[in-house]
């Protein structure tokens, strides 16, 4: 029975980690985020060292700790995700921090009392540790998504009520107080969906923080309010209506990212108001019969695409909740996403591309992930819309004459985008020289501060042929009647840098490194548009230090007195080593799955359920012959995962007709048999030294070890990877198994 408590306290103790980010992502920027987040895990460790100092406590005490941590551990959840929810925003991030880091001190004191207890079966108690975490990541996704963010964080109350319940059955403790905790928690399933409703959408900190779209509107002394809410796994959207403004409202992802909504009375006479608009540009020369709109959002770009005459309009949006605003207010917007020209698909925009058979005369990409402002926030956040490899595919299901535009935020978007298109054109076999004759390039607006121009929403067209004499006349004139700034058009408007590689002064490199950021562009192995760092981010840089200053100060003192250097060198290695594999492997898996979400819960589920499997087998003698210098299991990890590294591409193209039910099972097998001898090395250690009275003790040490060790691998492998590529980051996984490997018989015992 105590396995089938673990397997409960690491399902609710994953989901409530995953609940955590996606409140924290609503709260904070991104960059917040992964910082609160990483700092919470280290409580783990902090769990740990609570656990060894009460070492020398009799057995009875053992198992009445356990019994309270799960009592604790199932009141935390309610009380710190609630108090996140009802206390007005504050400027203080280490609130945030503790209140975050409650649970997980309670669960790593927990599991690392067990393991020190059970050592001697720690092949079974990992394995139900890890398969509950597999099945966290996939209830995560379907509770969050049909149950919403308040009914999910009473389920992982009552997951781990149950928890407590079966422990105190098996240790004969009194169970009227886990009986009545529970009932109150079911009765807390039930409450009416209207107060639930105003539960999730009344989230004080949420709306009282002046950094987010409702807050900024009330700081310039307008009056809005949230008319639509929305939670799932992707994000929190709300529609914000401005009073006094009845022809707009705005649909907002995680507070931040914004698309208007406009009041559309569904006759097209009335879209002539629109192509004054420099999103109107695209649609105002060449054929629009065709249109597909990346990320529509609120619905505007339709409107646009419709104002051009489209006649196939396609929109493909990747948060669905977006789409469900939309279609809620359909008598304010004109019920667009219903029309008989429009088709609106749930999903990522580049899968979508990828896996189409249609061409199209127009491929437009506005504002996509965010505005200005929040651009930082998403330097740490992959996005495969953006890079080489993507506008390759954009390009190849264009029409002979077609067009593919984007709309970016500023001058350094801007940049980028243009050096992606440079090389992706001269990678088609356009001379460097020739290719600004496929190019034309707007501003909405050019302010001149501090002696510098500031460039605001820029507008870039490229085309599959050059651009002509007329057509390049044409929307010069458009430009000049909406009063748009033209920065570079062929023939009409030739200045600039592009100018500058037209006439070979300025080759593609001198381009990309003439700016004061990083303006190379981003690729499908390194797919961080928004990092626009020279360097490595300092944010990463910061938390890998703090952690590991940290990790040093917890516990170096009690590995220097235990003597335990080699075990800690052991279980550091494991910790690091699998996040280094992990997070790549994830990423890598967006693309083919065709949705972020998709990957992390799958990948990540088959990745865990392997290595838990793995773990229950790690005591077979095969792969425990301590005469042989090589450890096996760490050995065929490394092989495993340089060859992964070199035959996924392979596979997924292979494969790339497949159903999404057959993706995930080939995405799900591929990684479970990685995951199953990732899975063997932590018991196996735990094994050893439950064998050794003298070190058995540190055992909760090294457990917390491990998982602080794991949140400095997460962070490592996102530095690698946005500095080298996730093939890097693989292949040092890969390498420091294969150190491990090498260290079969001293490594973890230090008599």
């Amino acid at each position: 029975m105590i396995l089938v408590s673990i397997s409960l306290v690491s399902i609710s103790l994953f989901i409530y980690q995953v609940i955590l980010n996606r409140i924290y992502s609503a709260l904070f920027w991104y960059h917040y985020t992964f910082l609160i987040t990483s700092f919470a895990i280290f409580g783990l460790g902090i769990g740990g060292i609570i656990a060894y100092n009460q070492r020398q406590k009799s057995e009875d005490l053992k198992t009445n700790s356990l019994v309270k941590a799960l009592f604790l551990l199932s009141i935390s959840y309610i009380f710190s995700l609630g108090i996140i929810y009802v206390l007005p925003f504050q400027n203080n991030v280490l609130i945030y921090l503790i209140l975050a880091t409650l649970p997980f001190i309670i669960g790593g004191y927990f599991f690392s009392t067990v393991f020190e207890q059970f050592g001697k079966i720690s092949n079974k108690l990992y394995f139900a540790d890890l398969i509950g975490s597999g099945f966290g990541s996939i209830i995560v996704l379907l509770s969050l998504n049909n149950l919403g963010v308040y009914r999910t964080v009473i389920l992982i109350c009552i997951i781990s009520v149950i928890a407590w319940l079966i422990l105190s059955a098996q240790f004969k403790k009194k169970m009227l107080l886990s009986i009545g905790v529970l009932a109150v928690f079911l009765l807390g399933l039930f409450i009416p969906n209207k107060y639930v409703y105003s539960i999730e959408q009344n989230f004080i900190g949420f709306i009282t923080n002046k950094t987010k779209t409702l807050g900024s509107i009330a700081k310039s002394n307008q009056k809005a309010k949230i008319v639509y809410t929305k939670w799932n796994a992707f994000s929190r959207t709300d529609v914000i209506k401005v009073e006094g403004d009845n022809d707009e409202m705005i649909v907002t992802i995680d507070g931040t990212a914004n698309a208007p909504m406009y009041r559309f009375d569904g006759k097209k006479s009335s879209l002539n108001k629109y192509k004054d608009d420099i999103e109107y540009l695209p649609f105002s020369f060449g054929n629009n019969h065709k249109t597909l709109i990346i990320g529509p959002g609120g619905g505007r770009d339709i409107l646009y695409a419709l104002a051009g005459n489209g006649k196939q309009i396609t929109g493909v949006e990747i948060n669905t909740s977006s789409i469900d605003a939309v279609r809620h207010f359909k008598e304010f917007n004109g019920d667009i996403y219903n029309r008989p020209e429009v088709k609106i698909y749930g999903e990522d925009g580049r899968n979508f591309v990828r896996k189409s058979k249609e061409k199209y005369d127009v491929i437009f990409l506005a504002l996509v992930m965010t505005n200005a402002s929040q651009n930082i926030g998403y330097a740490l956040s992959e996005n495969y819309l953006f890079t080489v490899e993507a506008l390759e595919d954009y390009m190849n299901h264009l029409t002979d004459n077609g067009k593919l535009a984007f709309l970016a935020h500023d001058e350094e978007d801007m940049s980028k985008l243009i050096a992606t298109i440079l090389r992706q054109l001269n990678k088609k076999g356009i001379a460097i020289k020739d290719t600004p004759k496929y190019m034309a390039i707007f501003a909405k607006e050019v302010q001149l501060m501090d002696g510098n121009e500031h460039i605001h929403y820029p507008l870039i067209i490229v085309k599959n042929k050059p651009f002509s004499q007329l057509e390049s006349k044409k929307l010069k004139e458009t430009a000049d009647r909406g009063k748009i700034i033209p920065l570079y058009i062929p023939y009409v408007n030739d200045k600039g840098p592009l100018y500058h590689i037209k006439q070979g002064h300025l080759t593609l490199v001198q381009f990309e490194n003439g700016f004061s950021f990083s303006a190379t562009p981003a690729t499908d192995d390194k797919p961080y548009f928004y990092d626009f760092s020279k360097g490595v981010s300092p944010v990463l840089v910061f938390i890998f230090f703090f952690i590991l200053l940290g990790s040093m100060i917890l516990f170096t003192p009690i590995i220097s007195q235990e003597k335990a250097f080699k075990p800690s060198l052991y279980f550091s290695s494991l910790g690091i080593g699998y996040m280094l594999i992990e997070i790549p492997l994830i990423q890598k898996f967006i693309l083919y799955l065709g949705h972020p979400v998709l990957a992390f819960n799958y990948v990540l589920a088959g990745l865990l359920i392997g290595s838990g499997i793995g773990a229950y087998f790690s005591n077979a003698k095969v792969f425990n012959n301590l005469s042989n210098r090589i450890y096996l299991p760490a050995l065929l990890v490394m092989v495993i995962n340089i060859g992964l590294i070199f035959s996924l591409n392979s596979i997924f193209k292979v494969t790339s007709d497949f159903s999404l039910v057959s993706k995930i099972l080939i995405a799900a097998i591929l990684v479970m048999i990685q995951g199953f001898f990732m899975g063997m090395p932590f018991p196996r250690g735990i094994k050893i030294l439950s064998e050794n009275k003298k070190k058995s003790k540190t055992i909760p040490v090294m457990w917390g070890l491990n998982g602080v060790m794991s949140v400095i691998g997460s962070v490592l492998s996102i530095m690698l990877s946005m500095e080298f590529g996730f093939t890097i980051a693989m292949l040092a996984g890969a390498l420091l198994y294969g150190l491990i490997s090498l260290q079969n018989r001293n490594l973890v015992t230090a008599k």
